[in-house]
């Protein structure tokens, strides 16, 4: 993704989304839906923070991806990867 891309917040939100729907083999994945409603677990979090970072160049906790829904998470990673230009 390029640098542009990394700080927008739609453009995150969405890569987030994808990412989410390929880790948790889930169709359909919205903004407004959480992590573990969706079926993931603590086997499957650090994969998706582990996708996030070597994307975006942040590392969401654990306790964010368990917490807050995917748009939630996106707005996160956007305002730290754009901290970090």
């Amino acid at each position: 993704m390029d640098s542009t891309a990394a700080t927008d917040p739609d453009a995150v939100k969405e890569r987030i989304l994808e990412l989410a729907r390929v880790i948790l083999k889930c169709e359909s994945v919205g903004s407004q839906d959480h992590f573990l409603d969706l079926g993931g677990d603590s086997l499957v979090a650090p994969v998706l923070a582990g996708r996030i970072e070597t994307e975006f160049g942040t590392r969401p906790e654990m306790e964010d991806i368990f917490t807050r829904s995917f748009g939630e998470l996106a707005e996160l990673v956007s305002a730290a990867s754009a901290s970090r230009r």
